[in-house]
């Protein structure tokens, strides 16, 4: 009942803002969901041995967000001039991460961490940017496009947990990975696929994103469920390992923002790239 209720509550909250809000305001609901799943993330890290720089985690993350937040819906330049531009934004994102790297390495230095846990110390605070803060960014590309095209992700990985949960319910019977996630079967599983590519048919046909017809918008259903069941099942491995539950406590019955969006950070890269076909 508390995860109902929470979900009834927050669900048209999210829509609202999606469609009746400025697109600014979206990406920065991104950007600041996406810190607090970073944040668990790096508790997560820390409980396993892996103690992150949170500080230099988040502020890179921020930084990252906070630019995807912020740039223009679109551009429109000369061949030659649209070329520059790209090398110099590749040029940025090097510079980025060569610092990051560089500071996360630093940082075990000063904050006195066992030299036998630094390294880990370094490529935890790297790696949670990477696995989180970047794939973030997809959304507020697709909130860009068009808001419908969030709230296809939305449904295809909605429509993906649904199948999966209520097929794995009632057929399931070999375990996907029983080490790992003890509940999800093969069955659930191929469950959640069909259904999330039915979903992604039906909207590449109707109103959700008519641009991408049925063909493949089965296609975008079918490879962003498929990615937002192993970004589930690479949370779970992550919580396994640390011996949690959930990554926090932000709602009621659903754990914390990691484990909300855990499939989004897999499944929105794979949609965005197909509408970045259509542009």
């Amino acid at each position: 009942m508390k995860r109902e209720l929470a979900a009834a509550v927050a669900i048209p909250i999210v829509l609202a803002i999606l469609f009746f809000a400025p697109a600014l305001v979206f990406n920065l609901l991104v950007a600041a969901v996406a810190l607090a799943a970073l944040w668990e993330f790096y508790r997560i890290a820390e409980r396993t041995g892996h103690p992150a720089a949170k500080t230099i985690g988040i502020a890179a993350g921020a930084g990252a967000l906070v630019v995807g937040a912020l740039s223009p819906s679109t551009v429109r330049l000369e061949a030659g001039s649209l070329r520059v531009l790209t090398i110099r934004s590749e040029a940025n994102w090097l510079v980025f991460f060569v610092t990051l790297a560089l500071l996360a390495a630093v940082a075990p230095l000063f904050s006195r961490l066992e030299p036998s846990v630094a390294l880990g110390s370094a490529g935890a605070t790297v790696f949670g940017v990477t696995l989180i803060a970047l794939p973030a960014l997809s959304l507020c590309s697709l909130r860009q496009y068009s808001p419908r095209a969030v709230l296809f992700l939305l449904l295809i990985v909605w429509s993906c947990d649904s199948f999966a949960y209520y097929t794995g319910k009632n057929f399931g019977r070999r375990k996907l990975a029983p080490v790992i996630s003890p509940n999800k079967t093969w069955e659930g599983t191929i469950g959640g696929l069909v259904g999330a590519t039915l979903v992604g048919a039906i909207g590449g046909t109707w109103w959700l994103l008519p641009e991408l017809g049925s063909v493949r918008g089965a296609l975008a259903g079918a490879l962003a469920s498929t990615a937002g069941q192993i970004g589930d099942l690479v949370e779970s491995m992550w919580k396994r390992g640390a011996g949690v539950k959930d990554s926090g406590v932000f709602l009621p019955g659903h754990g914390g923002f990691y484990d909300r969006i855990d499939s989004l950070l897999f499944a929105g890269p794979v949609l965005a790239a197909f509408v970045a076909a259509l542009s």
